[in-house]
């Protein structure tokens, strides 16, 4: 951030199709891992009960309650046009809160619970902003699994 190294204030990896890589920030690239069985089984149920197809998943670890991510859209050009995203939380509860990006709107928060699924469909990620801000009273972990697509243009 500008013109000095930060720490990302969670642990992070990517699984995926060969070759694919996500730039965020225009800062931070994840590079795939292979899919492994277990992520594949998962994702396979996702989107026989989402109806959406994905191509990666990203692993977010927050090991803490400090650990947390900003307001931000999942907007990057390598998802393609109008993404739906697929989120699987495991481990601790915590909040996660999204908001219409128009200037002065209240936020919404839902409590994530190990197994939850929050699906954002598309037009969400061009229309709104979400974080799971930092909770000093959080002392569990939780996994985090966003499946997404990649390189999709329609």
């Amino acid at each position: 951030m500008l013109g000095k190294p930060l720490q990302v204030p969670r642990l992070e990896c990517m699984y995926g199709e060969p070759g694919a890589s996500y730039l965020y920030s225009n800062s931070v690239t994840l590079e795939a891992h292979p899919w492994t069985n277990e992520l594949l089984y998962v994702c396979d149920r996702i989107t026989v009960k989402t109806g959406f197809a994905f191509d990666i998943v990203i692993g977010n670890r927050y090991r803490t309650g400090l650990d947390s991510i900003g307001w931000h859209s999942d907007d990057e050009p390598s998802m393609g046009y109008h993404p739906a995203i697929a989120s699987i939380s495991l481990g601790g509860c915590r909040k996660f809160s999204i908001k219409p990006k128009v200037k002065g709107s209240k936020s919404t928060h839902f409590w994530l619970e190990h197994g939850s699924l929050l699906l954002m469909l598309p037009g969400c990620q061009e229309g709104y902003v979400h974080q799971l801000p930092k909770d000093n009273n959080c002392f569990i972990e939780r996994i985090n699994l966003t499946f997404r697509p990649y390189g999709r243009l329609k």
